[in-house]
């Protein structure tokens, strides 16, 4: 009996042991985004429709600011985040962090006006609202207005005012005359009446959502990135080529009606890259988009903000795509 009783208590010693251990391995891993917004359809994507899973991966969506999360990165509080111009940001400051994956490769912003703004050319004297002054789309921002022959220092008043939504509000109450939106702003600002004139992707050409993390999780857990972005991967494919399941995501994420979703993913599908790497081009707009914010004093090269060689490897293991 008493032999018994001992092996009862080492098996649920035992049995406790690989619980907790099976627990601590089976840690969320977290990613930080920015906002529930059309661009971050490729990660939802990801996780609601499992390809975070097939990849035996627990992965936790966090929403959160700009500032703070490169803060929790940088503190273990977030493993990887989406906030595409800030970790370059933060990699040209030597902040040991880097950019692997790039899945929004187009600007994702449509030019949004009055409804008695027919032409971009018509914003002089006008005031146009942008998130913030510096990062990618306040350059977006000035390269649009030069295009059409505008100085944004001298023809028009800018004004920084946060985050979509709150541009938005500031357009329906007539407090700015223009800004950028993304696809799913923009098909609400029709609905208003108000005027999309142009995509900024066919005039700007910038990489803007993508996946980062720090150096030290790159050599410490190249298994996992590897595995995040073969997922990931996979999500392009499914919203590139699987537009009614993208858009009933849409609705179901988003929580559009049946007819904004395809509206939506109408504007929006052409900003989603297929192969997650940048294009060349893109990948120096946005360089000397950083260089300017930060005033930094020589050219960026690529491989300080970026990290490729984990996503050849994935892109091999799915036999897609191809990175120089």
């Amino acid at each position: 009996m008493i032999k018994s009783g001992i092996s009862v208590v080492l098996f649920c010693l035992l049995f406790l042991g690989f619980c907790v251990a099976a627990i601590a391995q089976e840690r969320a891993i977290r990613i930080g985004f920015p906002s529930v917004a059309f661009q971050e359809l490729p990660l939802f994507a990801a996780s609601k429709r499992g390809f975070f899973r097939a990849e035996g991966l627990n992965v936790e969506l966090v929403q959160i600011a700009g500032a703070p999360a490169v803060a929790a990165l940088l503190s273990g509080d977030v493993d990887y985040i989406t906030h595409n111009s800030r970790i370059v940001a933060t990699a040209v400051r030597g902040g040991g962090v880097k950019s692997v994956f790039n899945y929004v490769a187009r600007p994702i912003y449509y030019l949004v006006t009055l409804p008695e703004i027919k032409q971009p050319k018509e914003l002089q004297g006008r005031t146009v609202g942008v998130s913030s002054f510096g990062g990618a789309a306040y350059y977006i921002t000035k390269q649009l207005l030069e295009y059409y022959g505008l100085n944004a220092s001298k023809d028009v008043a800018i004004r920084a005012l946060g985050q979509d939504s709150i541009r938005f509000s500031a357009l329906a109450g007539k407090a700015i005359q223009a800004t950028l939106l993304p696809p799913d702003f923009a098909v609400r600002s029709k609905e208003l009446g108000f005027n999309v004139l142009v995509y900024a992707g066919d005039i700007v050409d910038m990489p803007m959502g993508g996946l980062g993390t720090t150096d030290t999780r790159l050599q410490d857990k190249r298994d996992e990135v590897r595995r995040i972005l073969r997922a990931l991967l996979r999500s392009l494919r499914f919203v590139n080529d699987e537009p009614e399941r993208a858009r009933t995501l849409l609705m179901e994420v988003f929580k559009m009606t049946s007819t904004g979703a395809a509206d939506a993913y109408e504007l929006g599908a052409k900003i989603f890259g297929r192969d997650g790497a940048p294009s060349e081009d893109g990948l120096k707009t946005l360089l000397a988009a950083t260089r300017e914010e930060l005033k930094h004093p020589t050219e960026i090269s690529p491989r300080t903000v970026m990290d490729l060689s984990i996503l050849r490897d994935a892109q091999r293991d799915l036999g897609i795509g191809k990175i120089p």
